[in-house]
């Protein structure tokens, strides 16, 4: 072997070394939350969960009674955080929920936050709860009322007891998080968007999508307004929908996989039925190539809403994560050798498929996610499939192929 041969092959040692070295530093560094409720069945949920797809969990909710002791289920918890930490996986406590935003549950934290000597008696028992089971930190998911003057104060508390301690301090944030100060966002180490809800059923004269693709792109800026800085921000996704009934006015709550259920082709799209809204396979792709490109991390609500199998939601977001295209780019590692051309393209758009793989359908996609056409394919002996996108409107597009073996997409231009 000559030696300017064996520098390159060295050359190229090393530079399979770097980019596995930065993958797993990437992979290591962009978070993947998931909340699980307390709710479920959380044995059975930990006993089948792939832990390895994400690398913090939020068990929801833990709440205080008028004396600061946190009181709701621990249903399976003591389970999932043992299995959790065997898999390196971090498991935080998160304090509120909608739910708490009113009654009794939010007339007990505002009083236990209402003066320096209540938060602190409070604290030190979020302290000692969290060291009994073993838990990595607080997530606060504080809404609405729950949100008053005093949070700000009870916050840099919490921050200065919790993180001596090594404990993790983050929050979520949606309804009423106007009235969080932007002082307080500094003591927590990341911040959960609530990017969904948009409508709901405080408004059943407005049926639609309740987590479009923009509404995420403006939580991020609009947060990023008050101070947050990407590495502090997590994009929150849907794993649920909401069907509105126009006829009976009338709103009803679907899991994905309920969705999935009665319309197993629901997955390729982000409506079905008689107005049934949620994100579909598409959407959730789209969703984390942004977060990887505008914050540190994609947060879920929540993970028992899902499938298993390939139209998993949550093997999107981890695939998608773990690919060797973690940068902003829209395109995904080519698996069969793909290529689509002419770009700019008028009438047609020509993939060539030069080892033949089997291909399954195409998504036209705006780029806000939304499909804007579909098209099935089968494997072609020619090695090309011409595609007519002359109904299409000027502007730029992703032609999304989606393999048995993974995805390929490309961004084009319709002149």
């Amino acid at each position: 072997m000559n030696h300017s041969k064996r520098v390159n092959q060295v050359y190229f040692l090393i530079l399979l070394l770097f980019i596995a070295t930065s993958l797993q530093a990437q992979t290591r560094t962009f978070r993947i939350i998931g909340y699980v409720p307390g709710w479920i069945d959380v044995t059975t949920f930990t006993k089948n969960f792939d832990f390895k797809q994400v690398t913090h969990l939020n068990y929801a909710f833990q709440n205080p009674d008028a004396l600061g002791n946190l009181v709701d289920s621990n249903n399976g918890m003591v389970e999932m955080v043992a299995k959790a930490h065997l898999n390196n996986v971090k498991v935080l406590i998160s304090l509120g929920g909608g739910s708490a935003a009113n009654g009794t549950i939010k007339d007990n934290f505002i009083n236990l936050i209402s003066t320096s000597e209540k938060r602190a008696a409070f604290i030190h028992k979020i302290a000692l709860y969290l060291k009994t089971f073993k838990l990595d930190g607080l997530d606060v998911d504080e809404e609405g009322p729950a949100i008053n003057s005093n949070y700000g104060a009870f916050i840099k508390q919490l921050a200065d007891s919790l993180k001596p301690k090594g404990l993790l301090l983050t929050c979520a944030v949606g309804w009423g998080a106007e009235n969080i100060p932007n002082s307080a966002f500094q003591y927590f180490d990341w911040v959960n968007l609530m990017s969904y809800d948009y409508t709901g059923s405080w408004d059943l004269t407005n049926p639609g999508q309740h987590s479009p693709y923009w509404y995420a792109q403006k939580m991020i800026t609009d947060y990023k307004k008050r101070g947050i800085k990407k590495e502090q921000l997590c994009l929150g996704v849907p794993f649920y929908g909401y069907g509105f009934y126009k006829s009976v006015n009338t709103l009803s709550n679907f899991n994905y996989n309920t969705i999935l259920a009665k319309y197993p082709n629901a997955w390729q799209s982000d409506q079905v039925a008689d107005t049934i809204y949620y994100n579909g396979m598409n959407t959730i792709w789209m969703k984390t190539k942004l977060a990887q490109s505008e914050t540190s991390g994609v947060m879920i609500w929540e993970l028992s809403n899902d499938v298993t199998g390939a139209h998993s939601l949550l093997k999107v977001i981890s695939s998608t994560v773990d690919s060797i295209s973690t940068s902003a780019s829209i395109n995904l590692p080519n698996v069969g050798g793909l290529k689509i051309y002419p770009n700019p393209a008028n009438e047609y758009l020509i993939l060539v498929n030069p080892k033949a793989v089997a291909l399954g359908w195409i998504n036209i996609m705006d780029m806000k996610g939304s499909v804007v056409k579909t098209v099935n394919l089968k494997r072609s002996e020619s090695s090309e499939s011409r595609i007519n996108i002359s109904e299409l409107n000027k502007g730029e597009y992703i032609c999304q192929v989606n393999l048995r073996e993974g995805k390929f997409a490309q961004v084009f231009i319709k002149d």
